[in-house]
């Protein structure tokens, strides 16, 4: 007897991302998993009088976008003052109305400027004072890794000209040279968090669950809304230090059927935790529901490159000194080894090109002294990566996962110009090379971590990652070198099947095939017939997550 579905998507172009089978007409779904892929007749024998027939208007159909590099804690920052301009005085203008429109707020936090694009005589507390004089203001910075506080924001967490770094050489408050008083400038999460856990203390700030309550599900529907399914939640960084927040705020919504995503998460070190594996073994038995699953161990390697934390092989062009690492390769080598060993997958920050080859030395040692299983390691980031290291990934089975709309050139990337010289900086970001090479690349947005842009969509990234530049600019210039472009069917793949793989799922999402979980999504234009500058300017017209529909722009007729 032929089992009747619950959906039917028919008259529809569908890249399935199934080697088997790549391109469809229509697909049906009963319950949760695809009941069947194929054309318009061995699909409809599937209807019946209960199906829901829905016409997909001959449009794109792809398998639900798996964000595979995210931070959920980001969006505290996100959902105040968003202040992402690239003219710095329309950043305080931003601000300004901000807080006109808010004056019941007890603090102030946003999001959005843009480190390489603020004078430096701008970038001091005093600036917002004169905007916000009487009440804590903390901005944080388009790749937050800086944050940029008023003066009633330092007094109120204590932090003066005794106040000594948080992680030295790493994250630090800055000091005026002359003074020696805070500058209002703060590096890196360490130092930032403190200041922030502070502020909660003090009452200025929700905290805990409530924080995330408010602003987790504002941007869940920008995220459904963009064609995502699963996010990989790559290090939550509430300035408590508590990482079960996110599991606590997304196992509620999950109980409350409010939660619309697959979340993996992870446990992230930042070299401060002796024994993270136990923490994180902890959490996985605690947290392992239909949606939420604790899975991961992250380990922040080294630091950025405008900060010059970027661990490199050679010297900064503008510094006398290559950058460091967060923690002693020893202890770093424990960790990796030791999560290994419990079946623990590790994802590793690396942006340096001597961050990302420690990083593949302990896995290939990892590997060689601890037994033999279906490994999943990644390296994250990889943006600077000597030449004769790409095949490396391949050979040791690590996969490399990045960040393809930062390829591009903006100020952020001319800054790092600047701190890398010319042919450093035209050397990074060669994921064609990787993918040539067959090394396996998922792509994620790290967001809300952003360069210039602050963006969440997928087809912004591929639309970068297939042009070099920035999105819906086709007058802006590539970034060296051209012959890196990636096509659409491995933008695709890096950020459906790849970033499965990744998360040891690829048997039950990343692709429409029979048997796989319903994770689908209707695109409004065609990424293969598209003008490539229109690519990142395409809507979603529906997602469907475990066969659910999570976002409908009603846009396609029904039947």
């Amino acid at each position: 007897m032929t089992t009747t579905a619950d959906l039917i998507i028919h008259n529809a172009r569908i890249y399935t991302v199934d080697p088997h089978r790549p391109w469809a007409s229509a697909v049906a779904v009963q319950g949760e998993r695809i009941l069947c892929v194929g054309d318009h007749a061995s699909v409809m024998a599937h209807a019946g009088p209960t199906t829901r027939l829905l016409d997909a208007a001959g449009k794109l159909v792809l398998p639900g976008f798996v964000e595979s590099h995210w931070h959920f804690s980001s969006t505290a920052f996100a959902f105040q003052a968003l202040i992402n301009h690239e003219d710095p005085h329309e950043v305080l203008a931003m601000l300004k109305r901000y807080v006109a429109a808010n004056p019941g707020e007890k603090a102030i936090t946003g999001m959005g400027w843009i480190q390489p694009l603020m004078p430096a005589e701008m970038l001091r507390r005093e600036v917002l004072d004169d905007i916000c004089p009487d009440k804590p203001v903390c901005l944080l910075s388009t790749d937050y890794h800086t944050m940029w506080v008023n003066t009633y924001a330092l007094k109120a967490a204590g932090i003066d000209r005794d106040t000594p770094a948080v992680e030295e050489g790493a994250s630090w408050f800055e000091k005026d040279p002359v003074t020696g008083e805070p500058t209002g400038v703060i590096i890196d999460c360490a130092a930032y968090s403190l200041l922030m856990q502070r502020l909660s203390e003090a009452g200025y700030l929700p905290t805990g669950i409530d924080l995330y309550l408010r602003s987790i599900p504002f941007w869940q529907e920008k995220l459904v809304a963009a064609g995502i399914t699963t996010v990989f939640d790559a290090g939550f960084l509430d300035p408590a230090g508590d990482q079960t927040l996110l599991y606590e705020t997304l196992q509620q919504l999950e109980r409350e059927e409010r939660l619309k995503l697959r979340v993996v998460g992870s446990y992230i070190n930042m070299g401060t935790e002796d024994d993270p594996v136990s923490i994180l073994q902890g959490m996985r038995r605690r947290y392992d529901s239909p949606l939420v699953k604790a899975q991961t161990l992250k380990l922040m390697l080294d630091g950025t490159e405008l900060n010059h934390t970027a661990f490199l092989l050679e010297p900064y062009c503008d510094k006398p000194h290559c950058g460091s690492t967060t923690m002693p390769e020893a202890v770093f080598e424990h960790h990796v080894r030791q999560a290994d060993a419990a079946g623990i997958d590790v994802m590793v920050h690396a942006v340096g090109d001597a961050a990302v080859r420690m990083a593949l030395d302990v896995f290939e040692r990892t590997n060689a002294r601890n037994p033999p299983r279906d490994r999943r390691h990644v390296i994250t980031h990889a943006f600077l990566t000597h030449p004769d290291d790409i095949p490396r990934f391949r050979r040791i089975g690590v996969m490399a996962n990045t960040q393809l709309q930062w390829g591009v050139v903006d100020a952020y990337a001319e800054a790092i110009q600047q701190s890398y010289g010319f042919k450093r900086w035209a050397s990074m970001y060669k994921f064609r090379t990787f993918i040539d090479q067959g090394v396996t690349v998922s792509i994620g947005m790290d967001g809300l971590v952003c360069q210039c842009r602050c963006q969440h969509k997928p087809v912004e990234h591929i639309e970068s990652g297939h042009t070099r530049q920035l999105s819906g600019e086709p007058n802006a210039p590539v970034m060296p070198d051209a012959d890196e472009r990636l096509s659409i069917p491995q933008l695709i793949a890096a950020y459906t099947l790849n970033g499965a793989y990744q998360l040891g799922l690829e048997k039950e999402i990343g692709s429409i095939t029979a048997g796989k979980r319903a994770d689908i999504i209707i695109l409004e234009q065609d990424l293969f017939e598209l003008d490539r500058y229109e690519i990142g300017k395409t809507d979603v017209a529906l997602t469907v997550m475990n066969g659910r529909i999570t976002h409908d722009a009603g846009t396609l007729p029904h039947a």
